[in-house]
């Protein structure tokens, strides 16, 4: 993974998310690109000229361009590719878009949590780009700070369709140095263990442990699990569904996005 968008709104969870990518560029070589979206005010646009609209599109962009200058300025040079800012309404569907045509690798950005009602319902930002980018997001809590990445948690339902994300996450693993241990929460009945391990030799993938986790929660069990086993990055798969049925599966995504305050990696089809 060499090349990184990170998208910015410039509040304080996009600068704690920022110096973690940075720090997340170093370990792994790779280049960040800074974008920010933005858009005319409605009531701006509507009280001039049509023709003076373009000036002041091209004078908005400017001046997001200076903030974003601003923004990265602590961040090393040589880890920066020239910024963007991106005209839209929609800010999610800008980010997803600007990563498919440019074929980045990684979306990093910051997450704030759920902080009110409409965002619960529609989602945030960072929530609709993992559901619609095509290549990995991670997540950043806003309270998370950077720790070298040593060991990756994949939370997985035994599902074939594993395959491509962990195929990615091993690259990534690899690039890092880094540990992955397979680990899935069983909410069904209890049995008296409240862990129980899998040795599966032929299992075509190296990871350090394969861990069924019986517990009611599937949020609790993962994070007594990462507590456990000191994990520095979670990581799973959202396989591409009709938007309902992603919604529903999707929760424990949600959840974990904004209830835990270790970074989210989430892959796609």
């Amino acid at each position: 993974m060499k090349k990184i968008l990170f998208p910015t709104d410039f509040s304080d969870t996009a600068s704690s998310a920022f110096s973690y990518a940075c720090e997340l560029a170093k370990q792994l070589d790779a280049r960040i690109t800074v974008m920010a979206v933005y858009h005319l005010p409605l009531n701006d646009a509507g009280r001039v000229p049509p023709d003076y609209i373009q000036q002041m599109l091209q004078e908005k962009k400017q001046e997001i361009l200076k903030k974003i200058e601003a923004f990265s300025e602590s961040a090393p040079a040589e880890r920066l590719d020239e910024p963007r800012a991106d005209y839209g309404l929609f800010v999610a569907q800008e980010i997803t878009d600007a990563a498919r045509k440019e074929h980045f690798d990684l979306i990093v950005m910051g997450t704030k949590g759920q902080h009110n009602p409409l965002e619960k319902m529609l989602g945030s930002v960072t929530t609709q780009t993992m559901m619609q980018a095509s290549c990995p997001v991670l997540a950043v809590p806003r309270d998370g700070s950077f720790q070298p990445i040593r060991h990756i948690a994949y939370a997985t339902d035994f599902l074939p369709t594993d395959e491509q994300a962990v195929d990615q996450l091993m690259e990534l693993a690899g690039d890092l140095d880094a540990s992955v241990h397979f680990v899935h929460i069983d909410i069904q009945e209890k049995t008296r263990e409240e862990e129980k391990e899998f040795d599966l030799d032929d299992y075509p993938y190296d990871f350090t442990e394969f861990s069924v986790v019986q517990h009611p929660s599937a949020v609790e069990g993962m994070e007594n699990y990462i507590k456990k086993k000191e994990i520095n990055l979670l990581a799973l798969f959202i396989p591409h569904r009709r938007l309902w049925e992603r919604l529903f599966h999707t929760s424990f995504t949600k959840k974990m996005t904004f209830q835990t305050k270790l970074p989210l990696l989430v892959f796609h089809e």
